[in-house]
């Protein structure tokens, strides 16, 4: 019977010559494309986030890296990076054999929370620059993302829609649907009386906006066959009050996307948006905030979308080659 002769095998084995890590890495590997595009990046602001004296910290490059590429392949969670970078050959050649722990990683994340915004942008004006991306029309959608403590944390409400529906056009009690004169400042109420303006309040929204709110009252309400329909107060009459430069900022949307060039772009806009969505819930599995506060959840949410863009970048030019 012939002898099976295998080949040498030891974990122990050691190299005079160790061959380079990345001769197992593919030259058209995403993981490559990363790391040029990033080296390409300017990250002077980053320097302010460290201090001059103590243990020399890890390059925020390296580190930007290694998050940027973890998003990429839906590895969110800081324990996850750190596994990655012991095991995965692309990740430890990304970050030059560097091993920074769950804790250095996710202090890294918190620390540039401010600084990743404008790294966003960069990758965005680089996208633009080399034409896989347009900056002439911008559209905007919205979907709901769970928040760690269990509430969809995110709604995105688009009241021009709600205009267009039939029940919002006929109902005649709203304010929108009300006759105005402009000439004598007065608004008419369904059944023909006059609501004359009877003052002005201001007040400031919690972002520090500043609003100038006209009010209008009708002059005898009692006996009117439409007062319950019409209003639930308690007073004797209605009031009502209206916002006059938000109603205009409103009149001129309506008017630019009730136009040819508008009706045009209504009609991408589910398809942009909603197909984004899709990849970001299904194909990425980014469902749920992981953070809690404002400020750590933009900061988790603008690495995601950095990498998101970077991602689809090399998809498109995979299907170009």
């Amino acid at each position: 019977m012939a002898k099976i002769h295998f080949r040498p095998y030891t974990t122990k084995q050691i190299l005079l010559f160790p061959q380079r890590i990345d001769e197992n890495i593919a030259e058209d590997d995403p993981v490559r494309l990363v790391n040029g595009l990033i080296d390409k990046l300017d990250l002077t602001s980053f320097r302010k986030l460290y201090k001059e004296a103590g243990r020399s910290p890890f390059h925020p490059r390296m580190m930007l890296k290694a998050v940027i590429y973890g998003y990429m392949n839906n590895v969110y969670s800081c324990r996850k990076i750190e596994e990655r970078l012991l095991r995965d050959v692309h990740f430890i050649w990304l970050a030059g054999y560097e091993k920074p722990d769950f804790i250095t990683i996710n202090r890294f994340r918190n620390r540039v929370k401010k600084e990743i915004n404008a790294v966003f942008t960069q990758v965005v004006l680089l996208l633009a620059e080399r034409g896989f991306v347009s900056l002439d029309v911008e559209y905007i959608d919205g979907t709901k993302i769970e928040s760690k403590a269990g509430i969809e944390a995110y709604v995105k409400f688009n009241y021009f829609h709600k205009e267009q529906k039939q029940a919002f056009q006929k109902d005649i009690f709203r304010i929108e649907n009300l006759y105005y004169n402009e000439k004598d400042d007065y608004y008419v109420c369904p059944m023909g009386q006059h609501m004359e303006r009877v003052g002005t309040r201001y007040d400031k929204t919690d972002s520090g906006y500043h609003t100038q709110i006209s009010v209008y009252k009708a002059k005898n309400c009692e006996g009117c066959p439409l007062r319950g329909e019409c209003y639930k107060g308690k007073d004797s009459v209605r009031e009502i009050k209206a916002n006059k430069q938000l109603m205009q900022y409103k009149q001129q949307a309506r008017d630019r996307l009730t136009s040819e060039k508008g009706l045009m772009h209504r009609s991408n806009r589910p398809i942009e948006p909603e197909a984004v969505f899709g990849q970001m819930k299904y194909d990425m599995q980014y469902k749920r905030f992981r953070h809690f506060g404002k400020d750590k959840v933009f900061m988790d949410f603008a690495f995601f979308a950095t990498a998101f863009n970077i991602k689809k970048m090399i998809a498109t030019m995979k299907r170009a080659a």
